[in-house]
């Protein structure tokens, strides 16, 4: 078993044979992935099977909290 999601396991997940669209799937639900050398989007497996199981892609990529910065009058 590999580390990552096979091409059709990636293409069953997201319902999208093209990576441009497979990308747009898993960035609209949170996923983190990498791209191949072309392209493809990379999942690990141990991520997709925390996602699977109800778990949040949110943490993996927090945000800043550019509110402190901001000056108040």
């Amino acid at each position: 078993m590999s580390l990552c999601l096979t091409a059709d396991e990636l293409q069953e997940l997201t319902g999208y044979q093209l990576p441009a669209y497979q990308r747009g799937w898993l960035e609209r639900n949170g996923w983190t992935y990498v791209e191949d050398r072309v392209g493809r989007p990379r999942v690990s497996r141990a991520h997709a099977e925390q996602m699977l199981a109800g778990g949040s892609g949110s943490s993996a990529r927090p945000e800043p909290d550019f509110a402190r910065l901001r000056k108040t009058g």
